[in-house]
C-alpha cells in the first residue's frame, strides 16, 4: 500500500500489526512495525514522529543485538533527520552506523543505507560527491532487482542533476521517472517525481 501511495491503507495495516504485536508482548516484531510506521510518517510529512519511532526501534534492536534490524531502523532515522533539515545529526548518525552498513550480508539493507548516505551528501556542502555513490546504488539495485530502490535512486539522481546546475535535464529525468514508476506500480515515487518536476527552478 505504501509503494502504491495508498497512505491511509498502509497506516491502518501497520497500526493493526503494531497493536497486535504489542499486546502479545512481542517486543522485536513490534519494533519492526514501528519502523514501518516511521517510514510512513516521513511520507505523511510527520518526520518528527518518524524520528521518535525510529529511535525507539533502534534502541530495542541494539539491546537485542539484532544488527540488520538496527541498521534498518537507523536508515529510517537518517531519512527522518534529513527530512527535518537536521543535516549534522544525520551525518553523525551515518558515521555511527557505517560499521553496521559495511558488515551486513543483506544486500537490500546495505543499498538502502548507501542510498541514505547519498541523499545526505546531496544536502551537504559538497553535493557533487553524491553522484558516483547514487549511480552505484542504482546499478546494484538493478542488478539485484530491487525495483523500488532503483527508482528511488533515479529520484535522488534527478535531485543531484538539479543541484549541480542542470535543471532542464533534471526536469526530463523526473518526467521519465514518473512514467516508469507508474507503469511498475510505484505510485509514491511517481507522485514525488511529479511534484519535483512541477517545482519552480527544476
Amino acid at each position: 500500500a505504501l509503494d502504491r501511495a495508498d497512505l491511509p491503507a498502509a497506516r491502518k495495516s501497520y497500526e493493526e500489526a503494531f497493536q497486535l504485536r504489542t499486546q502479545a508482548g512481542e517486543k522485536q516484531t513490534a519494533a519492526e512495525s514501528r519502523v514501518s510506521l516511521a517510514k510512513l510518517a516521513i511520507e505523511e510529512g510527520h518526520a518528527p514522529d518518524a524520528e521518535i519511532s525510529a529511535r525507539a526501534s533502534q534502541q530495542q534492536f541494539h539491546s537485542d543485538h539484532q544488527g540488520d534490524d538496527e541498521l534498518a531502523a537507523d536508515t529510517v532515522l537518517i531519512n527522518a533527520l534529513l527530512a527535518q533539515g537536521k543535516q549534522s545529526e544525520a551525518e553523525a548518525e551515518i558515521k555511527r552506523d557505517q560499521p553496521l552498513g559495511d558488515a551486513t550480508q543483506n544486500r537490500f539493507l546495505h543499498l538502502d543505507f548507501e542510498s541514505a548516505l547519498g541523499r545526505a551528501l546531496l544536502g551537504s556542502d559538497r553535493p557533487e560527491t553524491s553522484g558516483t555513490l547514487l549511480q552505484q546504488v542504482k546499478r546494484d539495485a538493478r542488478r539485484y532487482r530491487f525495483v523500488g530502490l532503483e527508482l528511488a535512486g533515479d529520484l535522488a539522481l534527478a535531485e543531484y542533476t538539479n543541484k549541480t546546475k542542470h535543471p532542464a535535464e533534471a526536469q526530463l529525468q523526473l518526467r521519465a521517472l514518473q512514467k516508469v514508476a507508474n507503469s511498475k506500480g510505484f505510485g509514491l515515487i511517481a507522485r514525488k517525481a511529479a511534484q519535483g518536476s512541477s517545482m519552480p527552478g527544476k
